[in-house]
């Protein structure tokens, strides 16, 4: 097990001051935090699943400025960009040349990340998405993962329901995806178990903005992120990059319509048997009570029946996550999970 972030988890403003941050800062965010630190910074503001030419424009408007730091304040995207714009500092590539696994050569600037959603992980992951023309594609280097991060359950209090549900759909594919991945083992089955346990007991009170419930799914976050920073994701993603590329919606929700589908795809492995006699449940079927009851999209709702091979074919060009699980995947499996899903 291998983890690069400091974690803390207490009040932001609390964190920070521990942190001491010295030295002029990039301050990537969406809305202005009001528990900031004295100091200097530039404040770039980040739009919600940027595209490669808005991240492009990012960097020009910063191009040429020096900073000691990057104080990274939000959701998924935001982390993601502002690991992209510090690989950026320091490594004289263009992004499209950061797209695959382990291209950046140099650290970039210590980078603090603060999210303000329990979804992505990203606080302390080796990955950054990059929604390209069509698809979404991935940064995957241990050199952007943030030197520290700050986990406050506080700052997701008043998340809007839907965010709410499919960021911690998300969160909960990390840990589901990690958990039937090659690179498992007993200790990152452990992480794995208790990310699932934490959904499991918080997604109703985080879904009521009770702050049991956001400490819950934060925990279930940032579990998930350390899993597949460990291990990785895998046909759930596959596919999520796909519609997400292909549609302007919610990567949680892009996730969610993949995920009974490829639960049911495991539940002959020993691993699914062991798993749901810890839960004490049926976790498919938890999954389709839950979606049912809150309203949770399928893939029908979102794409014609026309598209469901252009799915999987995309996806299944995806080798990195496609062969990343314990169960091998055919095309016709794949082409299951995706008509299943519909």
């Amino acid at each position: 097990m291998h983890l690069r972030t400091e974690i803390f988890f207490c009040d932001a403003g609390e964190g920070l001051s521990r942190l001491n941050l010295k030295g002029r800062g990039l301050l990537c965010t969406r809305r202005h935090p009001n528990f900031l630190p004295k100091g200097e910074f530039y404040h770039l503001k980040i739009s919600p699943e940027p595209e490669l030419e808005e991240v492009k424009d990012y960097w020009r408007e910063i191009e040429g400025q020096k900073f000691d730091y990057i104080l990274a304040i939000g959701g998924g995207s935001v982390l993601d960009v502002s690991k992209i714009l510090g690989a950026l500092m320091t490594n004289r590539m263009r992004i499209e040349e950061m797209i695959g696994v382990e291209k950046i050569r140099n650290d970039p600037p210590p980078i603090v990340a603060v999210p303000t959603t329990h979804g992505s992980g990203s606080e302390v992951t080796k990955y950054a998405v990059v929604r390209m023309p069509g698809i979404k594609r991935s940064v995957v280097s241990e050199r952007i993962c943030p030197a520290h991060a700050i986990l406050d359950p506080k700052l997701a209090l008043g998340l809007p329901r839907d965010l709410t549900l499919y960021t911690s759909i998300d969160a909960l594919c990390h840990n589901l995806e990690a958990y039937f991945n090659r690179l498992s083992d007993p200790l990152l089955d452990t992480i794995c178990e208790q990310g699932i346990k934490c959904f499991l007991e918080g997604i109703e009170p985080a879904l009521e903005d009770r702050l049991e419930g956001r400490e819950r799914m934060m925990l279930c976050s940032v579990l998930g992120g350390m899993a597949i920073t460990n291990a990785s994701t895998s046909v759930v993603h596959a596919l999520s990059h796909v519609l997400g590329g292909r549609l302007r919606i919610p990567h949680g929700l892009a996730n969610a319509v993949f995920l009974p589908s490829f639960l049911r795809f495991h539940r002959d492995t020993q691993k699914m048997r062991a798993l749901e006699r810890r839960l004490g449940l049926d976790l498919t079927l938890f999954l389709t009570q839950l979606y049912e009851k809150h309203g949770v999209k399928r893939l029908g709702d979102l794409v014609e029946k026309s598209e469901l091979k252009q799915i999987a074919a995309q996806a299944a060009k995806n080798e990195r996550l496609m062969s990343a699980g314990i169960k091998p995947i055919k095309m016709d499996d794949l082409m299951n999970i995706v008509l299943t899903s519909q």
